[in-house]
């Protein structure tokens, strides 16, 4: 996305986004620079807004995706327009809740097939 350098830029509005979805989604400052591959130092400085310089379009792009976001959500957040409506749905499933549903579910295949044998006799 190009920015419109005659827009006014609401880095603050960035940063109060980050928090408040970081929050909603119990996500630490750490997991949320593993998840996205930026530094925490940018994430820190883009949550307090304390950076002298501007974050890449692409490490916005990172944060958002990372935060189950549009690409562009902190891209419009940062032009001062209200992000287009996300539909409602259920947050991820987390991949160590899958893992045990999924050998749950081999478990219960193992056990199904052992009682559908007929017995000998």
């Amino acid at each position: 996305m190009v920015r419109d350098v005659t827009t006014e830029e609401d880095w603050p509005a960035v940063g109060r986004a980050i928090d408040t979805r970081m929050r909603e989604r119990r996500v630490s400052q750490q997991a949320l620079a593993a998840a996205s591959g930026v530094s925490v130092a940018t994430l820190r400085e883009l949550r307090l807004g304390t950076t002298g310089r501007r974050a890449q379009d692409s490490t916005l792009a990172a944060i958002a995706r990372a935060l189950d976001w549009p690409d562009d959500h902190l891209f419009v957040v940062l032009l001062g327009r209200t992000p287009r409506a996300m539909a409602l749905a259920p947050p991820p499933i987390d991949r160590q809740i899958l893992d045990v549903l999924l050998r749950i579910e081999r478990q219960m295949a193992h056990i199904g097939a052992r009682l559908s044998v007929p017995a000998a006799g």
